[in-house]
Order: C-alpha cells, then structure tokens, then sequence
C-alpha cells in the first residue's frame, strides 16, 4: 500500500487562477490528509508508453497486483490506452475539450465533451484516443473487480455528506469547496487544488464556496466495507 499521508498542519495556498482563494488546512488530529496540485506531482509513462500520467494515490493487495490508482492522465496525441486485466476504469475529464476513445465496436466508443464529462468502462476493453484538438488531461481511476469499489462523482449545488470511506480524493475544477468536519473548524479548497482524506469521520459535509463551482469526489471503498 502506498504511504498514507502525514497529517498535515495550519497553512493557506493560493488558486492558480489568481483569484486569491485560500486553502486552509485541518488542525493536526482531525483526521489524515495530504493537499496536492497536478503540476507538483510527478510524471510518469503509461503502462504501454504512448503516453505520460501523474499518480495521485494508490494501493496495492498482498500478491502485489494493484487493488486501485487514481491518476491524471495527459493525452497530446492519437493512440492506443494501456490494457488492464481485473480493473474497472473511471474517467473524468479535467482538461481539454471533444475526445473520442474508439472501441473495436462503435457502440461501445467513448465521448468526452468538456470538463467534467465522465465514463466508466472495463480495463479490458481495446480503446484508441483520437488525437485531440489540445492539451487533454483525464482523472483516471481504476480498482481492481471484487476487492474495490470507486464511486466518481461531482458535487452539485447542495451541500452533500462525504462517505466515511477509507479513502476520498477530492479536486476542484472550478470555483471553491468548503470542507466541514465535527469538532474541527471548516477549511476551504480552491481551484487546481486536491486533497487525499483518509479515515474521515460521519458527518463530513462539503459545500460548493460559489455558484457554478465543479468538484470531483472520488470514494473508495474497501473490501471489508463492501462485505458489512
């Protein structure tokens, strides 16, 4: 399993977007978190080496085989997505505009329109990118089928209840988040902006700063969870 996260202490960032939105992290005790921006994160070749992907979290089971990834994948040009045995796929896309991922079969083909477009497809399945018209990134998650289970979504315009999963990643498109735990005082994420939370208590509540605020949550859920 990948190294969980330290916990973090009181600090503000700025979005990249220069709209000056500050990033308060949780006092120490709260729970497990770890903030990250896609740039800092480092680059990495597909499994096929067509193209390059930045890890954002991860975990692995007892015969060394991956039991989920979440992942940004960058797509500049045509070609052929890596093959993965086992794993379920998610994607969202965070950056860029029309993408088409062809199948052997073109009912099975996958259309992205924009940010925040998704899919859920089997990591069997043969898919080729179109080449698209710019710099295109994917929020890729892929669990392995039976042991994990990953719920993707975006929040609305309602304030929503986070799951108390092992493990929620959140990341924010566009606008600003506010993040309320119990006995913990509320922080605020910006555009560009991720954290990794784990072990969160009920009763976590996030809330969109703004109107038209677009956040990505993504649950993941154990396979002791899924059995009780």
């Amino acid at each position: 399993m990948s190294a969980a996260p330290g916990r973090s202490q009181a600090s503000s960032h700025r979005s990249p977007q220069g709209e000056g939105v500050p990033v308060n992290r949780a006092p120490t005790g709260c729970f497990a978190q770890r903030h990250f921006t896609l740039q800092a994160l480092p680059r990495e070749a597909w499994k096929n080496q067509g193209g390059w992907t930045r890890p954002v979290a991860s975990a692995v089971g007892h015969d060394g085989q991956t039991d989920w990834r979440v992942s940004a994948a960058e797509i500049t040009t045509a070609g052929p997505f890596s093959i993965f045995e086992g794993l379920d796929r998610q994607a969202v896309m965070l950056q860029g505009g029309r993408l088409r991922l062809r199948a052997s079969q073109p009912v099975d083909d996958i259309h992205f329109d924009g940010p925040g477009s998704m899919a859920a497809f089997p990591g069997e399945r043969r898919l080729t990118a179109e080449k698209p018209a710019g710099p295109t990134v994917l929020w890729n998650v892929m669990h392995r089928r039976g042991v994990v289970r990953a719920e993707v979504g975006m929040l609305g315009d309602r304030v929503m209840a986070l799951p108390p999963t092992p493990h929620v990643l959140l990341y924010v498109l566009s606008g600003e988040v506010e993040i309320a735990l119990p006995r913990c005082r509320t922080q605020g994420l910006g555009a560009g902006h991720g954290l990794h939370l784990q072990q969160l208590p009920a009763q976590t509540l996030l809330a969109p700063g703004c109107p038209g605020s677009q956040v990505l949550v993504t649950a993941i859920y154990l396979h002791s969870a899924l059995r009780g």
